[in-house]
C-alpha cells in the first residue's frame, strides 16, 4: 500500500524518524516530542496513506533499477530486522506507549540521517543542548527570554530536494503538501526541540518565532558540504562554470545557498533525475556548530553634553595614524557608561560637532550612544542619574545632562539632526588695527552695519574645500554651499575686540565665513565689512533642537 510502501522507502534510502514525519506532511508539534511519540504518529500518517489508497503502490520501472539495488545494498548501515529496536540519540531504547518494541527500521550508531545529515539527531542530542546552553551562560547577557536562529549547510536543501525528487518518481501518488517549506519546517523541529531543553538550563524563557531582543546564532556545517554541492557542476554546468570564473564577484561562495535553490527550481523533477537516479550517499559524520554566538539588540542612550575645554577634540583625534590629544567628547562619555552596559561595541553620534577649539555652552549638544550587542540593558532611572552624576564628578572638561534610554526610533532620529539649527558666538579681532579703527570710530559706523543684516536675510555661502580639512578630504574637490545660512548681527563690546553673534543653520562654517579662508569662501565678513577679520574664539551658545526631551530635575 502507499503508506507502508512510502514508509519502506523513506528508512531504505536512510532517513531518520523526525524527517520521514516530515515527509509524510505532518507540522504539529508532534514533531517535537520524545521520539516513541513519533514513532506512534508515523503508524497513523501510514495508515491514513494505506486508506486512501485503494492496493499496493509499487515502484516505477525507472527506479527498481539495478542503479537502486546496488546503491541500496551499499547501505549496511540499515538493518531491516524486526527485533531491533530504536535507539534515542543517547542510546536510550525506546518503546511505545504499550510497552512494547516498535516494528521500525533501526540504524546502527554510526549512522546518520541521509536528509538532515543529522540536524534532528545530534543536533538535538544533550551533548548539543549543552554547548548550547553554556554559550547562553557564559555571554552574561541579562535578557529574560531568547530565541534561536539556525544556518545550515547548503547540502541540506540539496538533499531534500534529491529524495523528494527520488520518491516521487517512485510513487507519483504521493502527497506533496510539505514538499515546499520542507526545509523550514526541519528549522522549526530542531528550534523547538532543542529550545525548550536549553531554556531549562538557563533559566531563561524560550521564544517562539521569529527574531526577539535576544537571539543565540547558531551555524552548522557539514564536512562534505563542497563535495555534495559538486553536483550541480553537472545539472548547470554552465551556470557554475560562469560563478567559478567570477569568484571575486561570488565572495561567499560559488555554491551559495541562493544559486544552488535558483538553479533548481528553473529544473524539472525528470531533469534533475537524469543526473541524480540514486540517493545521495549517507553521511559518515553529522554536522557539527562551527559558530555559537549570541545576540541581543541594541540599547540607545541619549542626552546633552557641554564642553568647556579649547584642547578637547569631539571623537579621538589621529593624523596619519598618531594621535594628537589625549582624550575627547566621545571617550569621556562611552567608556564610563560602556563599563556599565558591556557592550561588544559603541556608537557615537551627535547633531553636529564643534572644532577642538571650539567649546559648546548653554543647554548643550544632543547627542545619542547606540550600544551593540550589550550584556546589561536593564537600568532604572535612579541607575541613569547615578552614571551621569558618576561622569560629571570625574571631569571638568564636559557636562552630562539629561542622559536617558530611548527606543530605536529615538536613536534613528538622531542621524536627522544635521537639519537643527546651531545658534553661536564668536569673538573676532581685526588684523589691521589701524584701518580697523578709523572705519569703527563713532556711532554713525553700528548704525551702516545694522541696516545692512537685512541683506544677509537669506544669505547663500558657497565653500570650497577649506584649507583646514584639505589634509583629509584632498584637493580639487567640489565646490559645496549651505543654502539660506541667516544671519543676524549685533556688534557689542569695545573697538579692538567686538563680540558678534550669530544664528546659521547647522553646517555653516563660521570661522571661514568670518576670515575668508584665503578667498575661498565668498562673501565672508570682512569683505562685508571692508576690513581684514580674524576669529580670537569661537563658542557654541546653543544647538535649537529640542531633543532629547529634558529630564533632569
Amino acid at each position: 500500500m502507499l503508506g507502508m510502501s512510502a514508509l519502506k522507502f523513506l528508512e531504505d534510502v536512510g532517513c531518520c524518524r523526525r524527517c520521514i514525519l516530515v515527509y509524510l506532511g505532518d507540522r504539529s508539534d508532534i514533531l517535537y516530542a520524545q521520539l516513541s511519540l513519533v514513532n506512534e504518529t508515523i503508524q497513523k500518517f501510514v495508515q491514513q496513506l494505506n486508506t486512501d489508497e485503494e492496493g499496493v503502490v509499487v515502484c516505477s520501472q525507472d527506479y527498481s533499477s539495478s542503479e537502486y539495488k546496488e546503491n541500496n545494498d551499499i547501505k549496511k548501515t540499515i538493518v531491516n530486522d524486526q527485533n531491533e529496536v530504536c535507539t534515542d540519540s543517547d542510546g536510550t531504547v525506546i518503546l511505545s506507549k504499550n510497552g512494547n518494541l516498535e516494528h521500525i527500521v533501526k540504524k546502527q550508531k554510526c549512522a546518520v540521517c541521509i536528509t538532515c545529515i543529522g540536524l534532528l539527531q545530534w543536533g538535538c542530542s544533550t551533548d548539543a543542548v549543552k554547548l548550547l546552553s553554556e554559550s547562553v551562560s557564559h555571554a552574561g547577557h541579562d535578557a529574560a527570554g531568547f530565541t534561536l536562529a539556525l544556518s545550515f549547510p547548503v547540502s541540506l536543501s540539496l538533499r531534500v530536494h534529491w529524495i523528494w525528487a527520488l520518491l516521487l518518481q517512485a510513487y507519483p501518488q504521493f502527497p506533496t503538501k510539505g514538499r515546499d517549506d520542507h526545509v523550514g519546517t526541519i528549522k522549526d523541529v530542531w528550534k523547538n526541540v532543542v529550545g525548550p531543553q536549553v531554556a531549562a538550563v538557563v533559566g531563561k524563557t524560550f521564544i517562539v518565532g521569529p527574531y526577539q531582543d535576544f537571539v543565540l546564532n547558531v551555524t552548522s556545517t557539514y564536512i562534505h558540504d563542497l563535495q555534495d554541492c559538486k553536483i550541480m557542476d553537472q545539472l548547470c554546468g554552465n551556470m557554475f562554470a560562469s560563478r567559478q570564473k567570477q569568484r571575486r564577484k561570488y565572495s561567499n561562495g560559488v555554491y551559495s545557498k541562493q544559486a544552488i535553490d535558483t538553479a533548481i527550481k528553473k529544473l524539472s523533477d525528470q531533469e534533475f533525475l537524469k543526473v541524480c537516479s540514486i540517493p545521495p550517499s549517507i553521511p559518515d559524520e553529522a554536522i557539527s556548530f562551527s559558530s555559537l554566538q549570541c545576540l541581543h539588540a541594541p540599547i540607545y542612550m541619549a542626552g546633552r553634553y557641554n564642553k568647556y575645554s579649547r584642547d578637547l577634540p569631539q571623537t579621538p583625534w589621529f593624523v596619519e595614524g598618531e594621535r594628537k590629544l589625549e582624550s575627547s567628547v566621545q571617550e569621556l562619555l562611552c567608556q564610563p557608561l560602556n563599563k556599565a552596559v558591556c557592550a561588544e561595541d559603541i556608537k557615537f553620534s551627535s547633531s553636529g560637532r564643534e572644532d577642538v577649539d571650539v567649546r559648546c555652552l548653554g543647554n548643550g549638544r544632543p547627542f545619542v550612544i547606540e550600544f551593540i550587542n550589550p550584556c546589561h540593558t536593564k537600568f532604572s532611572r535612579e541607575d541613569i542619574s547615578k552614571l551621569q552624576n558618576l561622569i560629571n564628578d570625574s571631569t571638568r572638561l564636559i557636562r552630562l545632562r539629561d542622559l536617558q534610554i530611548i527606543d530605536k526610533m529615538g536613536g534613528a532620529y538622531t542621524h536627522d539632526m544635521i537639519k537643527s539649527l546651531d545658534i553661536e558666538i564668536l569673538k573676532f579681532k581685526h588684523v589691521e588695527t589701524s584701518l580697523y579703527k578709523r572705519k569703527c570710530l563713532g556711532h554713525h559706523f553700528h548704525l551702516k552695519l545694522f541696516g545692512r543684516k537685512f541683506h544677509l536675510v537669506p544669505f547663500a555661502l558657497p565653500y570650497a574645500a577649506s584649507l583646514a580639512v584639505l589634509p583629509g578630504v584632498g584637493c580639487g574637490k567640489t565646490s559645496y554651499y549651505a543654502e539660506g545660512a541667516q544671519l543676524k548681527i549685533q556688534i557689542s563690546g569695545s573697538i579692538a575686540n567686538e563680540t558678534l553673534h550669530l544664528t546659521t543653520q547647522a553646517g555653516t562654517y563660521i570661522k571661514e565665513f568670518v576670515h575668508g579662508d584665503l578667498g575661498r569662501t565668498s562673501p565672508d565678513l570682512g569683505s562685508i565689512l571692508g576690513l581684514n577679520v580674524d576669529i580670537v574664539a569661537l563658542d557654541v551658545e546653543n544647538v535649537a533642537l529640542d531633543w532629547p526631551p529634558k529630564c533632569d530635575k
